[in-house]
Formats: C-alpha cells, structure tokens, sequence
C-alpha cells in the first residue's frame, strides 16, 4: 500500500483519483513544519504547493520517500539536490498551466496596448478623457519571443492570429517546428533589435538570469514594450524601470517580479506598467489540470509505470515508457548478475544497445545497469535518481561501448564491467519482446534467465 501526503491545497479533481486508487492511502492535513518533520517517514510520496518548503532536514526524515510532487510549474521550494543524493524523485507539472500562461500573456499584451487598466480606473472616477489613452494595434507588429518551448509556442499561434510577425529565440529550439507554425527563427539580438512587443517565456537558468540588464534593454527597439509572464529574474528590475522612465521602452507588463509581494519594486509607481500578481496559472481550468496531473504522475511513478516530468532522472521517459520499462528491467538484471559474477570491485562499465528503435536508449540502459550493479553495495537504497551519483563518488567510469555484439538478435543488450586483473562482458535480450534472458557470459551462449536484481 502506498502511503501519500498532501500538505497543501490541490482541487478535488485530484483528490478523486487518489482516493480512488486501490492501493493507496491518503492523507491530505496542513502541517506546520515540526508536524512535517514528526510524520514524513510514514510515507511514501509528499504532494506540496509553493508555501511548503521542502529542505534536506525534511528528505532525510523521509524514510521510506519515494517522490517529491510539486502541484505547479516552479519547484524552487524543493531541495533537488538533497532529493537527488537521498534516490528521491522530485517531480512537476509543466504543461498544466501552458495554455493559462499563454492567454494570461496576450491579456497582458492587449492591456498594455490599449492601456485596459488605467482607462478602467479612469472612468470609475468619473473621467471621459478619450485622447489620453490612445493605444497601439497588435496587427502588423512584430512580437519577439525569448523561449520557444509548449508557453512560446501557444503564445506565437496566438499572435499569428492577430496578424502579427512572430520572431523567436531558443538555443535549444526545432528550427523545423518554428517554420512549420510561421515563425521566423532569430538571434537574441535580432528579437531584441526588430520587437514591437517582446515577450519572455525561457527558463530561469545561470544563463538567462537578468538576460534582459541594461546593455539588452537598450538594444531594444524604441518604443518597444516588453511582457514577462515567465521567471522574474529573467529581468533586472532597475534597469527596466530606468529605461521605462527614460521612455526608450514605452510600456511593460509583468506577471512576476523578484520579491513577491511586489510592494518594493521600482516598478510600482511607474504608469506606463501593467501589474498584475503572478496571475499566470490562475483560471479553474488551469488548476483542475494540475491537481489532476499531479495525481496520476504519481500514481504512475509509485507503479513504476512512468516517471514523467521528473525533473532529477537523469534520462527522459518519453511518451513511449511502456515500451521502454522491460529494457530497463533487463539493464538492471544485467547489471545485478555482473555484481554477482565479479571477483572484485567494478572500475568500469561500458554499455552496447543494439536494434531499430533502441539505440536512443543507451543512457536509460546505462543507468539501469548501474542501479543493478551498485544495489546492495552502497549501503543503502539505489534507484534511477541517484545511481549516476553514487558511481560517480566511487569512481566508476562509464561510457558507451562499441563492438560487444556477442550474439545475433535483433535487439541486444551488452555490458562490459572491468576491474583490476579482469573484464567480463554479458549480453541479454527479451524473448517474446518482454521476457528478459540472458545470452551470453563471455564466449558462452545460453538462455538463462537473469537473477533478480
């Protein structure tokens, strides 16, 4: 039975579904932290928002602790380090606010243009002073989008229906994908030089802290107005309010800033900014979506039949796990018969994933196989998160081999483990695509069935 804690408020969406679950047992109380720290080790999976800090102290009474799950987008509350060193997954739910973070940016974009709030405030007191809130169109403009990923996206389909020339910036974006959707792909200084509108949507990163100081503000187009619905420190606050009072950027938009509450911020008494509090992911449908999500990522992840959006496995699952899972299985037994065989401590593994469709799992392999290798000789408890860790402190060297092919199948998995004075190699596949089988130790060739891992 899997025992699962939720200490802040999701919806009851998401509460069904884990009540509902045969082979769980929930508890969802608001805890203060020494309540935290007194009842984490009875279970198995912890389900936070952004109020509850989640530090090391807390992990480390977490016994038996399998997941961490944040309801929500950002995880900075979370220790991913400490989770990580402890075989903890921590995961989140990037995708549920996408299309309130898109819409919530247009808003703002359209507000920002036809100055929405100050003419509501205007004629509530009584004013009818048209000539004052002259505005600017989005169509025919060009926006600049900072990110390109599922955010970036559904704001450039949206603009592409107001007639809008979409510019984007991603290094890690598909070019294809960009120009399929009419989006035409650019340099940072490009969007910076060419935007109307400038909207940022990247991930908060060492290199895109402050990504927008003074020297890329002052690129900017004049009289372009900038929105940020994203990360506040994407942004430095004082340049922005510098430029904005300087009139070079006409007007900006801003759903996050660096201290919220935001009653500190130079922006505040600025009149040509619209503000609003971190209102991104705030419609019902948007958190219907996550409490929802959150609950079946971990229902899959306690399974062991996904472990998708966790942001500490050192592989992605894909959308094809279920194909995925009887391979990685495989890599742990694999693995675990190595530990068995060998007459003295592995320095190195080497890894060979042979057959169509495979290949791309060499690193998922990889982490299996060590999971199998290192269970019950580290002391303590070894999974996919955290596997790659402890090698790297005992100074196991991996890598990816080539020429291990020891045997005809159309879809192999080989393992070289070395150490001092010797070497062996194993090889294994799936009879019947599911049933692991080892085929070869060394020279020899036999169908034996791995030991369990």
């Amino acid at each position: 039975m899997h025992r699962i804690l939720i200490v802040d408020d999701i919806l009851p969406e998401g509460l069904a579904l884990l009540r509902a679950a045969p082979d769980t047992s929930l508890d969802d109380v608001r805890l203060d932290r020494a309540g935290l720290l007194a009842r984490i080790g009875d279970y198995h999976a912890l389900i936070v928002r952004s109020g509850t800090p989640i530090d090391r102290a807390v992990l480390e009474r977490g016994r038996q602790l399998k997941i961490v799950a944040r309801a929500g987008r950002v995880f900075d509350n979370i220790d991913v380090a400490a989770a990580t060193e402890l075989g903890i997954m921590v995961m989140h739910t990037p995708q549920a606010y996408s299309v309130a973070a898109a819409e919530h940016t247009l808003a703002l974009m359209l507000a920002l243009a036809r100055h929405v709030p100050a003419a509501d405030a205007a004629v509530r007191q009584g004013a009818w002073d048209r000539g004052q809130f002259l505005g600017s169109q989005l169509f025919g403009k060009t926006l600049g989008l900072v990110g390109f990923g599922r955010v970036g996206q559904l704001v450039a389909a949206r603009a592409r229906a107001f007639g809008m020339l979409v510019l984007a910036y991603d290094p890690y974006m598909d070019d294809d994908e960009a120009r399929q959707m009419a989006v035409t792909v650019a340099t940072l200084d490009e969007v910076l030089t060419r935007s109307d509108f400038l909207t940022l949507h990247a991930a908060l990163t060492p290199e895109t802290e402050r990504l927008l100081g003074a020297a890329e503000l002052a690129r900017l187009r004049p009289g372009a107005r900038v929105i940020n619905c994203a990360r506040a420190e994407l942004i430095d606050e004082d340049a922005l309010a510098a430029a904005l009072r300087s009139g070079h950027v006409a007007g900006a938009a801003l759903d996050a800033f660096a201290d919220e509450p935001a009653g500190a911020s130079p922006l505040l008494g600025l009149p040509n900014v619209v503000l609003a509090p971190h209102l991104g992911g705030s419609t019902t449908e948007a958190q219907q979506e996550v409490s929802v999500e959150i609950a079946r990522q971990v229902l899959d992840a306690l399974r062991g039949l996904d472990f998708r959006n966790v942001v500490n496995l050192p592989f992605i699952t894909g959308p094809d796990f279920a194909g995925t899972r009887p391979y990685l299985l495989l890599a742990e037994k694999l693995g675990a018969l190595q530990r068995q065989l060998a007459p003295a401590t592995p320095r190195r593994v080497e890894v060979e994933v042979k057959g169509d469709g495979v290949e791309r799992l060499v690193k998922p392999v990889a982490v299996a196989l060590l999971k199998g290798l290192l269970t019950h000789g580290t002391g303590g408890e070894v999974n996919y998160i955290n596997a790659p860790l402890l090698a790297a402190r005992q100074g196991l060297v991996v890598a990816q081999a080539r020429g291990l092919e020891l045997a005809d199948y159309t879809h192999l998995i080989s393992c070289r483990v070395s150490w001092d004075g010797g070497q062996r190699v194993v090889a294994g596949t799936l009879f019947g695509g599911s049933e692991p089988r080892v085929v070869v130790i060394d020279e020899v060739r036999t169908p034996l069935s791995p030991p369990r891992a």
